[in-house]
């Protein structure tokens, strides 16, 4: 299983990362917003329910190459933020959530957190993610996984708005690989994850305002994850 510090930031996501996102990284659809839809959040037509999915990537460093027992993934593609995340538009703000779930995961794929730092997410996310102890260990070669994703799926086909915070139900879905590697002085260890502990699901409310001419976007949890237990909670991640 992996440990309980991944498994958290992963529960509140998207939590987004496995093999096929990192890859394949096939371009998938964003919906980028027209000029209506960049006037008025409430105008866009489109049906943004489903997972949240991030269009392009830098894939200039070369061919990826999935982790192994015994090396870290490398070559791994950067998530490219869509040029529409920072309108003030329901496709803005989709955009934003799909952008979230690639820089999570690039952080802790790679340890990475450049993206992260040009998220949405708020600053008190920002430095949690940073500071976090499996995405310093991964910077430090000492970490990785099989394969890691953490997604959001919306649950609706768009947010509501009450003032100016908009809220969309969403499920943070984490995957994970077959194993994941643990480095500490010269002991290598391969730590296999059960099949059951390959996808954790949790259930919540994105909370979003567009600020400064961006979006800045928290996480309300439920009470309940599933496979497994969760303990309540109200997090940013």
């Amino acid at each position: 299983m992996t440990s309980e510090i991944t498994r958290r930031a992963a529960l509140s996501l998207v939590g987004a990362g496995t093999t096929v996102f990192l890859s394949a990284c096939a371009a998938t659809n964003v919906f980028v917003g027209t000029q209506e839809d960049a006037s008025s959040p409430s105008a866009s037509p489109k049906d943004y329910k489903g997972e949240a999915k991030l269009e392009e990537y830098d894939t200039s460093a070369g061919t990826f190459e999935p982790a192994t027992h015994d090396t870290p993934p490398k070559n791994v593609p950067k998530p490219i933020k869509p040029k529409n995340a920072d309108e003030d538009s329901v496709a803005g703000l989709y955009s934003s959530i799909a952008f979230l779930g690639a820089a999570i995961t690039y952080a802790f794929t790679t340890g990475d957190t450049t993206y992260v730092q040009d998220s949405a997410f708020n600053e008190e996310t920002k430095k949690e993610i940073i500071n976090n102890r499996v995405v310093r260990k991964t910077a430090e070669g000492k970490h990785w996984e099989a394969d890691i994703k953490l997604v959001y799926s919306l649950e609706t086909s768009e947010p509501t708005k009450e003032g100016d915070e908009y809220t969309w139900p969403y499920r943070g879905i984490s995957r994970h690989g077959t194993y994941y590697v643990e480095v500490d002085g010269p002991k290598t260890s391969v730590n296999f994850i059960s099949e059951s502990s390959q996808e954790t699901i949790t259930p919540g409310r994105i909370k979003a305002k567009h600020t400064d001419g961006h979006w800045v976007i928290n996480f309300e949890t439920d009470e309940s994850a599933s496979p497994s237990a969760s303990s309540s909670r109200s997090s940013s991640i």
